[in-house]
């Protein structure tokens, strides 16, 4: 079987966004954050491995941060770890673990979010992420991927150079060393800019025809600005309901948007079809999300951790981590031989 498709991986990374932001508990956020890992561990194409952000690096610095910062500024809880001068401002008086433990969790949810997205970027190509625009918006997806391409391929250009330079024995020393390897890199920056260019206009990018667009995509544009505008207006007022309204707004405009990419047709050399392992995907991506469903009532509660006014254990149902292991489906799949790893673009 081939991968998986690029809308599926769209669904898994929006179930996991979701929950990485609405999840305040520790104990399900180190959940995500593994599940999260092991994906992409699974599902990563062969040659994706060239350049990669420092993930665990970056998640220890964003901890640390995190924790000491609210620390340092929140003086709130009960238990006590240390005491600073009242004089000093902003960071003087009681330093208090509870502050730490709350900096700790937020810090834990961001890095669970980047991990879902560091995940779907690894995996999925680049040329599909295109695709993943609706047809109207054709011109916006080709600027998105010319510049999420750009500081990989500059990274590779820049990595080319150095070990040109290397094997002519050149030794960087200093900043005034740095000129065999900038003016390079900035002439080959310049060499891509201008045959890229070359190749969308013989291509016929940016030749336009005049298109009539039907009254009905209008009117769907601007009832679905109205739902947004009334939804936005009820949640100021603290009606629960604007998401409801929001969520018609966004329905809305995605079909209008629809019915615009029907003027616009697309060709695909070898296009994908949507098969049983997408269907699992996204279906273990939506049984995931189960528990954020609010007619659980009381039960879902040990979703979210508040470590104020003072620290307890955070709960822990069997039952919900169960469920977000749907996240995993992809993982599963792969190693059951359910899909092929491709090699990376």
């Amino acid at each position: 079987m081939r991968v998986f498709e690029a809308r599926a991986w769209l669904v898994w990374l929006l179930a996991g966004g979701l929950l990485a932001i609405m999840v305040s508990n520790p104990l399900y956020l180190v959940l995500l954050l593994l599940l999260s890992r092991v994906v992409e561990f699974a599902c990563a194409p062969v040659g994706s491995r060239g350049w990669r952000l420092p993930f665990w690096r970056i998640a220890a610095v964003i901890l640390l941060f995190s924790t000491l910062f609210n620390m340092l500024t929140a003086h709130i809880g009960q238990t006590v770890l240390l005491e600073l001068p009242a004089a000093w401002p902003l960071i003087g008086g009681a330093l208090n673990l509870e502050a730490a433990v709350f900096g700790f969790v937020n810090g834990l949810r961001l890095i669970t979010l980047l991990s879902f997205f560091l995940a779907f970027n690894t995996i999925v190509p680049v040329s599909e992420l295109t695709n993943l625009a609706p047809r109207a918006l054709h011109e916006l997806g080709l600027v998105m991927l010319i510049a999420v391409t750009y500081i990989p391929e500059t990274l590779r250009q820049f990595r080319r150079i150095r070990d040109a330079q290397a094997i002519r024995g050149h030794e960087l020393r200093g900043l005034r060393t740095l000129r065999p390897l900038v003016v390079p890199l900035l002439v080959g920056g310049l060499e891509r800019a201008l045959n890229l260019a070359e190749t969308m206009v013989a291509r016929g990018y940016g030749a336009t025809s005049p298109v009539a667009i039907p009254a009905g995509p209008r009117l769907l544009m601007l009832g679905g600005l109205l739902f947004a505008l009334g939804g936005a207006l009820r949640l100021a007022w603290g009606g629960e309901d604007g998401w409801l309204l929001l969520g018609a707004a966004a329905a809305v405009i995605a079909w209008a948007y629809h019915l615009l990419s029907g003027l616009s047709p697309r060709t695909h050399y070898r296009p994908r079809r949507w098969s049983t392992a997408d269907t699992l995907v996204v279906f273990g991506a939506l049984v995931a999300c189960l528990p954020l469903l609010p007619t659980w009532g009381p039960v879902r509660q040990s979703l979210f951790f508040n470590p104020y006014p003072q620290l307890m254990w955070p709960l822990f149902n069997v039952g919900w981590g169960l469920l977000l292991f749907g996240l995993a489906t992809p993982a599963i799949l792969m190693l059951a031989g359910g899909a092929e790893v491709e090699v990376s673009r």
